[in-house]
């Protein structure tokens, strides 16, 4: 008899919850960030020279993003309702690790982007910077190269993450 009551219970409570939420109006940042993009979104990458490869893979990223989390399509330039601009400025790294010998075994990768576009006639400009770790290879520098650019890749998805908000928060009001 109890284990009814507490499971009828906890459906008027997960059903009581939801009406609540719905009600009051909330909507994730990433509503407010489409509405700021648009339907058709057209990427402009500004290609950071050393790392040409990796630049692309953040256009790839950024391309995910727009459809996995703004929901938006995109676009040629053409056909496109806003061009976001992404300027890769900076892609560092430092040491955070060292064995025994003195030879660095962890680094930091540090990326730094430029998201720019344009809403309503005003020009908004972000700049974000992302990091992320990654082990070094002694032995096989292939591996370290790999890790480098997986490392990179992450840090540009904080970049995003900081950009959804900060779209979403500067559209908003």
């Amino acid at each position: 008899m109890k284990k009814y009551t507490l499971s009828r219970i906890f459906y008027i409570l997960i059903i009581t919850s939801h009406v609540y939420i719905v009600s009051c109006g909330y909507m994730p940042m990433s509503y407010y960030a489409n509405k700021a993009l648009g339907d058709k979104v057209y990427v402009q990458l500004q290609i950071n020279l050393e790392n040409t490869e990796e630049s692309v893979r953040i256009k790839d990223a950024v391309n995910e993003a727009i459809i996995s989390r703004f929901h938006s399509r995109v676009s040629n330039k053409d056909e496109a309702d806003s061009i976001l601009k992404v300027n890769i400025q900076n892609i560092q790294d430092s040491v955070i690790g060292t064995n025994a010998q003195g030879f660095a075994t962890f680094y930091r990768v540090y990326v730094y982007i430029i998201f720019e576009f344009e809403y309503k006639g005003k020009r908004f400009s972000f700049s974000n910077p992302g990091y992320y770790d990654y082990a070094a290879s002694l032995n096989n520098p292939i591996t370290t190269y790999n890790n480098r650019s997986n490392a990179i890749i992450e840090a540009a998805r904080q970049n995003l993450d900081k950009f959804i908000s900060q779209i979403g928060y500067s559209v908003s009001f």
